[in-house]
């Protein structure tokens, strides 16, 4: 696996390469995963949960890119010993990795996880110019391109430009562990007062559509004035000033608005416990589905999702939520106002959910994807 971040940095591209390579070692297979080493203190090497960790030194950031050219080597070695590569994209170091890996003759998978677009700032025009260069290049050697949803690949430029090549499979999706708290107990560690329980998971980005939901929100407390809104993850982003918006609204007790920061993965079932719906207003490609949203499905709390390529997906698979129009503040808080004042028309059970999104499905498809492009006949299992 070659991934420009992975442990202990958390998003669902990360998640989606740790759940993928943890369930791969159970069933028997050795997994490396090859990565930037994008703060100091993690070690070089190491193992977690079975998977070998591999980071190579980073010389220096252009915004969340990240330059490291010790990665050569890194993968020089890795590839040695290698019978498929997994590039997870978007990733910086995409034309060095996979032209090692056509040199050395190991096929090429690339899990196209979503678009790259930088927000505006000095060099972003370039760096943009030169990832969309180094993503192109990758597609171009891959023996196989999978992404999350049909819906995605075609409507998406690198991948529907190569739709030869390209498949798709739902993603992996873990339960949330419960921590054993109760709904009053996190509703104090938050400091939640008041409800229903609006809750927005992700970085403080503009592309995640974090102001249109704040305007959203203004409308949903004429409906009901007591009404939260719940922003968990990153304030603070590179080149983003989205955060400088929300914080004095999160400063003022009378707002509503609550944005505790970067929430441990193993507490997210807690907030699901207090929340009435989850709001992913994504405004672009960045957002190829949303694996929080599966998430929280399978706690039970229903979604309002931006009419996106693969994000409209969970919703339209499950009737769990509501689709709401891209940019569009006022059609954001209908949807979200109808899923809060009818919650029973959109509740399904966990395990109507997970039927629909069976981790196992996903693993079987690597599996058999991974003997494929290696020439290995199929398990007998499968």
């Amino acid at each position: 696996m070659a991934i420009d971040y992975y442990r202990p940095n958390v998003s669902g591209l990360t998640l989606y390469v740790e759940h993928l390579s943890e369930a791969l070692v159970r069933r028997g297979h050795t997994v490396s995963v090859l990565t930037n080493r994008h703060a100091p203190e993690l070690p070089a090497e190491g193992m977690e949960n079975g998977v070998r960790i591999v980071r190579a030194p980073v010389l220096a950031r252009v915004g969340k890119a990240l330059v490291a050219p010790g990665i050569v080597p890194r993968a020089l070695a890795e590839l040695r010993r290698s019978d498929v590569l997994h590039l997870h994209s978007p990733a910086a170091n995409a034309i060095p990795v996979s032209m090692l890996g056509a040199a050395f003759r190991v096929p090429i998978v690339i899990t196209y996880h979503c678009d790259l677009q930088l927000p505006p700032s000095g060099g972003a025009g370039l760096v943009g110019m030169l990832a969309r260069v180094s993503e192109g290049f990758a597609l171009d050697r891959a023996d196989r391109v999978i992404t999350y949803t049909e819906d995605y690949a075609r409507n998406t430029g690198p991948l529907a430009e190569r739709l030869e090549k390209v498949g798709w499979i739902l993603p992996p999706v873990a339960d949330p562990p419960r921590t054993g708290r109760n709904a009053d107990e996190v509703r104090q560690r938050y400091g939640i007062r008041g409800g229903p329980v609006i809750l927005f998971l992700g970085r403080f980005a503009e592309e995640k559509g974090l102001p249109l939901l704040l305007t959203a929100f203004a409308s949903i407390r004429e409906r009901f004035p007591r009404a939260v809104l719940l922003l968990a993850g990153a304030r603070q982003v590179a080149g983003e000033t989205v955060w400088e918006r929300v914080a004095p609204l999160a400063a003022d007790p009378d707002s509503g608005v609550l944005a505790p920061g970067i929430v441990p993965p193993a507490e997210i079932a807690d907030l699901f416990a207090v929340s009435d719906a989850l709001a992913l207003p994504s405004i672009n490609a960045t957002e190829s589905f949303g694996l929080v949203q599966v998430e929280a499905m399978l706690s039970g709390v229903p979604v309002v999702a931006s009419n996106l390529p693969g994000v409209r997906q969970p919703v339209r698979l499950t009737g769990m939520g509501e689709i709401a129009q891209i940019g569009d503040a006022e059609d954001l808080a209908r949807k979200l106002l109808a899923v809060l004042m009818s919650p029973a028309k959109y509740r399904r059970d966990a395990a109507e959910i997970r039927a629909i999104f069976p981790p196992q499905k996903t693993l079987d498809f690597y599996e058999s994807l991974y003997r494929a492009v290696a020439g290995h006949p199929p398990s007998p299992s499968q």
